[in-house]
Parts: C-alpha cells; sequence; structure tokens
C-alpha cells in the first residue's frame, strides 16, 4: 500500500504480458499481421490495469497452448509447429501463384513492429486473432454451462475432456470458403457464357445455409439459457454447407429443371475436408443416361463433371428440341448429327455438330458427315467467351445446317 492508501505492485513482480500474434506470408514474405495497442511501462500504470493486462496476458498464452495441442492432430491438413510458430495454409482464391500461410505464435505485447512492413492484409491477421479469441471465449462459457447443468449418473467410465476446436473452426472456415468461392466463379463464368449464347440459365448460390437464417435458427434454438453470442458462435463449431442452383431453360413447355451442387466441409470424420455433391433433376439423368447423384472431393472434379453434364444438355437435349425431327443420335459422345434442308442446286449437306464446354468456353464444331464434302470443305467452328454480341447457339447450328 502506498502512503496515500492506493495499492501499488511489487516492482518484483512487474509482468511482461504476451498477446498472441498472427502473420500472413506470401511466398515467404510478410504482408499482414495483426496487433494490439501498445501500452506504457507496466510500474507506471494503476493497480486496476496492471491486473486487467495479466489477466488478458494468461488468455492470450492459454489460446496459444491449446492451439499447440491441437496441431499434434492436424498434420494431415497441412498444418505444422515449427520453431514455436504455428503455421497453417490460407487458401489465395485470387490467384494460385502465391503460396499464403497464416503464422501464429505468442509475443511479447510490446513488441516493436518493423517501419516499412507491408501492411496490405493486416484485416486478414486480425480477423483470424479476433476470431480465435472470440472461440475461447466461448469454449469457456461452454464449459461454465456444462458445470451448471445436472451432472450425469456416476460411471467407471471417465469422460474424456475434449480440446477446444480453434485451429480446427479456422481451417474449416478457410477450406470451406475456398472450396465453394473458387466453384462458385467457375459457375458464374460457365452460366454468364452459355446465356450470351442465348442458353438462360439462372444460378443461385449460398455459400453457407445457415449463415442465410441466423434470426430463424437463433429463436429456434433449444440452448435458450445460452446467450445469443454463444448460440451464434455454436454455428462456426458445426458441418458448413453451401449450395448453388442452376436452373435449366424449360424445354417444349416442360417445367424448368434445376442441378444441384453441395458442399459441405468438416474437418473431422466423417468427411475428413470437403466433399461437393451434384444432383440432377430425374429426367435429365433418363435422357442422358447418368447416374442421380455423385460425390467429388476437389472442385476439378466438379468443374469436370459439370462440362460434361451441359455439354450432353446442349448436344441431346437443347439441340435436339430445337431441330426435331431432323437430329438424331449416334453414341454417348456429345455429339448430334442434324440432316439438312433439301434446296434447289440439291442437298447442301447434313452436318455432325459437336460441342464442349470447357474452361469457361462454349465451343461448337460441324462437320459435313458426308466423307467427300469433309475433305473439300473445312469443318465449322464457333466459340462463345462470354462476351455480348454473339449470335445465338440455335442461330449459329441453323446457319451451317440450312
Amino acid at each position: 500500500m502506498a502512503k496515500d492508501g492506493s495499492i501499488i505492485l511489487d516492482p518484483a513482480l512487474a509482468l511482461k504480458p504476451k498477446t498472441l500474434r498472427v502473420r500472413v506470408s506470401e511466398n515467404g514474405r510478410i504482408t499482414g499481421r495483426s496487433h494490439l495497442p501498445i501500452d506504457t511501462e507496466t510500474t507506471d500504470m494503476a493497480i486496476e490495469k496492471s491486473i486487467q493486462l495479466a489477466r488478458d496476458s494468461l488468455f492470450e498464452e492459454e489460446l496459444y497452448h491449446e492451439m499447440s495441442l491441437e496441431t499434434r492432430q492436424l498434420s494431415k491438413y497441412g498444418v505444422e509447429f515449427r520453431d514455436s510458430v504455428i503455421q497453417l495454409t490460407a487458401p489465395d482464391t485470387s490467384t494460385r501463384k502465391r503460396q499464403r500461410k497464416l503464422l501464429i505464435d505468442c509475443v511479447p505485447r510490446n513488441e516493436n513492429i518493423a517501419s516499412g512492413q507491408d501492411t496490405s492484409y493486416d484485416w486478414l491477421a486480425q480477423n483470424v486473432a479476433e476470431g480465435l479469441r472470440l472461440m475461447l471465449a466461448h469454449e469457456h462459457s461452454t464449459r461454465l454451462h456444462r458445470r451448471s447443468q445436472l451432472p450425469s449418473p456416476l460411471s467407471a467410465r471417465k469422460n474424456e475432456t475434449q480440446q477446444p476446436p480453434l485451429l480446427r473452426t479456422l481451417l474449416a472456415v478457410l477450406t470451406h470458403l475456398d472450396g465453394v468461392d473458387s466453384l462458385y466463379s467457375y459457375l458464374e463464368a460457365t452460366i454468364n457464357t452459355l446465356n450470351s449464347a442465348g442458353v438462360n440459365i439462372g444460378l443461385e448460390t449460398t455459400r453457407e445455409t445457415s449463415w442465410t437464417k441466423l434470426t430463424d435458427d437463433l429463436r429456434s434454438s433449444s440452448k435458450t439459457d445460452l446467450s445469443a453470442t454463444d448460440r451464434l458462435l455454436d454455428i462456426f463449431l458445426k458441418p458448413f454447407d453451401g449450395k448453388a442452383t442452376m436452373t435449366l431453360p424449360s424445354l417444349n413447355g416442360a417445367q424448368a429443371e434445376s442441378i444441384v451442387v453441395t458442399t459441405r466441409t468438416v474437418v473431422g470424420a466423417p468427411t475428413y475436408g470437403t466433399e461437393h455433391r451434384v444432383t440432377l433433376p430425374p429426367s435429365l439423368t433418363s435422357d442422358l443416361g447418368l447416374f442421380q447423384q455423385s460425390k467429388h472431393s476437389t472442385v476439378q472434379e466438379v468443374e469436370t463433371h459439370l462440362d460434361m453434364i451441359l455439354s450432353l444438355h446442349l448436344a441431346h437435349r437443347q439441340l435436339k428440341s430445337s431441330f426435331a425431327p431432323k437430329t438424331f443420335i449416334k453414341d454417348s459422345d456429345a455429339i448430334i448429327t442434324i440432316l439438312s434442308k433439301e434446296s434447289i442446286k440439291g442437298p447442301t449437306g447434313d452436318r455432325e455438330v459437336e460441342v464442349s464446354v470447357k474452361g469457361g468456353q462454349l465451343t461448337v464444331i460441324a462437320t459435313p458427315t458426308d466423307f467427300e464434302k469433309a475433305t473439300e470443305d473445312a469443318h465449322d467452328l464457333y466459340v462463345w467467351d462470354g462476351k455480348k454480341g454473339h449470335a445465338s447457339l440455335n442461330e449459329k447450328v441453323a446457319s451451317w445446317v440450312g
């Protein structure tokens, strides 16, 4: 106690508070870091501030310790622990050429920041740090809630204490957003191209279904004794589900059909990552001879599968419907034969039309079925790339077959 009656901290107990630091590394160069306000020396502070710093420092060290233990179970997800730094890959949807990593460690709170440092992704590092703090605070609230409930019956079996899913939640969020953003970028580019070719396909996407109905979920939650904040954070501990719906144009007045792509991300059993599921309408599966549902582990697999489905749909359904009854299909490839019209000078020649959707482009090639004409006349080719001003698919094919 000081002479005026106030409480002072013994200099021998001077604290060196620590904080969790998150840095963003791109190709080995730091482009962002989290930060907290720098305080003056502890000896010059009021005792209340010293106690607050000690409490915050303990919280930060606990957060770092829990994540350090968690890294042992996440090595297969690319999480590493080197030189007291937790390293994990942070996907970058803007370009695949950059290798972005998050570096997490625990450092003195008043560590000086080098001047002239790149701060482009300070926002990302700060958001990750604040998110991890929120998840640990939520874990504390959940533990308190469990202890306040009636205990379970006595048993010889001990309850296993599970580690809080801090890094797992962070990995799930990053992996899920990377998966759905890459997939939806492909879908938007492909559908924009098809729309420019006169094939009007609708698209609705949801990165995470539970985020679109947060208010309803909070109202209907059975955990009414938990705060709204804790119920909100509970959502991040569940599997993430994204959904994309492509509405195909109706053919011959029939009801419109939809292709649905769902994306589920779980860092743990049973998925161990991201799984994409493509569901086709029954009429489409019967017309094209495909399975109604298929599962894929990567976005590239989904893109290849959807490219094949859309190519078959355009050839075997769209063109067949537009040019009936002058069409017939020989095999399961995205190729259709269209019979030409008779003119005054004689037949203009039947055409074998091949349709290919790939890489956000639509390519159509028309080749004469008559071998002699095929050698005399070069095949016709047209590519749609999403830009406006193109002729429609039906118009272009009609100009070839006469």
